[in-house]
């Protein structure tokens, strides 16, 4: 077999696959509440990861919201265009504070005009260099393993929820 022939077979498997395509997720509504150390907290980023595997490693975009002063927050994608929802299927859930600037603006996008990466990477650095000194204040920092190194998840099945509640502690 020639290269032109195997690459021509490769490209051809790559679309039948639909690999990156948006069409091959479906969304349903997500939204729930978040509390920190049993009290609701405003500004908290939260995002579903879709949790692949081996027979689809990229089953769809994140879907990202931010808590309101209540601790509700619903989610939205924003890969393609804002959509309501989350991927159907187990998610890997993320939480982080945001920066102090930051709050109240919509954030929810990372390419939108509000957004501060620098802002945001700082006051990560921040909350990790004060994770270990004890006079924080316990609602300024959310531990690694509700973010980087998350512990989170959640199912979300084909009708959508409306009770994504994540409890965490400050410790």
């Amino acid at each position: 077999m020639n290269f032109n022939r195997i690459a021509t077979l490769v490209a051809f498997g790559v679309c039948i696959s639909g690999c990156g395509s948006s069409e091959n997720y479906k969304l349903a509504p997500v939204s729930g509440r978040i509390q920190v150390d049993g009290k609701p907290m405003e500004g908290l980023r939260i995002s579903f990861e879709p949790m692949g595997g081996a027979d689809k490693p990229y089953p769809g975009p994140e879907s990202i919201g931010i808590s309101d002063k209540d601790g509700q927050f619903s989610v939205s994608t924003f890969s393609e265009r804002q959509r309501a929802g989350a991927v159907v299927g187990k998610c890997r859930v993320r939480i982080w504070s945001l920066p102090a600037d930051q709050k109240g603006k919509d954030v929810s996008d990372d390419r939108g005009e509000n957004y501060d990466p620098v802002a945001e990477i700082k006051a990560l650095k921040s909350q990790l260099r004060k994770s270990t000194k004890s006079k924080v204040a316990p609602s300024l920092v959310i531990p690694l393993k509700y973010n980087d190194e998350t512990t989170l998840s959640f199912d979300v099945p084909e009708k959508g929820s409306d009770s994504a509640n994540f409890d965490i502690t400050s410790k």
